[in-house]
């Protein structure tokens, strides 16, 4: 039996008016800076989007006294960072379910920059640093994961994270989410793609200048056994 995805489209956007006079008067160009604004807004609206439907997704491995673990997130605490083992175990999981990688035989990440830290702090064999010491230094000297088994990773200062973990108040444990995937992680529905629209000049001294970005477009949670989230500790900021 056929089994259907629900994907609803919503309206999204944000606009800004800028003025001849702001453009004339400045010391900068204006309109580029506008621009790189509205790509950011875009950005990072489109992002908090996304985070929430990711975030809903069932299946959630955790670091927990160092060790894998689906156990309560409060389990968490300050010293439960990332490991690579935690990494190996999400793509055996995935492979295993015949998850189709997303760019050749590689799944996709999501991480934070905190987060990435520690995986690439971590020491000892098996770990990410090792064979870049002793083989690849090109991504120490980047300050970038790259790919690692089977994984190709993106930092994101977006990643959700909170304070969810052991203990309480602001020593709480701050718990971040690192996200793998493969192609069918979401159902994605576009009726017009996010796109830069320049509003009509309708002020009779041709002053104001309206600028935005508009989409329509929705998304949901395809097939479970493509996207998993990874909760763990990190040492760059343990609690508040």
């Amino acid at each position: 039996a056929t089994t259907t995805i629900a994907v609803t489209l919503q309206e999204y956007g944000n606009s800004i008016v800028s003025t001849r006079k702001l453009d004339l008067f400045s010391l900068a160009d204006v309109e580029p800076a506008l621009a790189n604004i509205l790509a950011y807004i875009m950005n990072d609206s489109l992002d908090e989007v996304m985070k929430g439907i990711l975030g809903a997704g069932t299946k959630v491995i955790r670091e927990i006294a160092g060790a894998i673990s689906t156990a309560a997130v409060t389990g968490v605490s300050a010293t439960d960072t990332i490991k690579a083992k935690d990494i190996r175990y999400v793509v055996a999981k995935m492979r295993a379910a015949n998850v189709v990688p997303r760019r050749g035989n590689l799944f996709a990440s999501y991480i934070h920059p905190e987060v990435s830290h520690d995986l690439r702090a971590e020491t000892g064999t098996a770990s990410w640093r090792q064979p870049h010491e002793y083989v690849d230094p090109s991504g120490i000297y980047a300050g970038e994961i790259g790919t690692f088994e089977g994984v190709a990773f993106i930092e994101s200062p977006r990643l959700p994270n909170s304070q969810a973990g052991a203990g309480s108040g602001t020593t709480q444990t701050r718990v971040y989410d690192t996200f793998v995937m493969g192609q069918q992680a979401l159902a994605e529905a576009i009726a017009e793609e996010p796109h830069t629209v320049v509003g009509p000049v309708t002020d009779k001294l041709m002053r104001l200048r309206p600028l935005g970005w508009y989409a329509v477009a929705g998304w949901s949670l395809y097939r479970p056994d493509s996207l998993y989230r990874i909760q763990t500790a990190s040492s760059v900021r343990p609690a508040a």
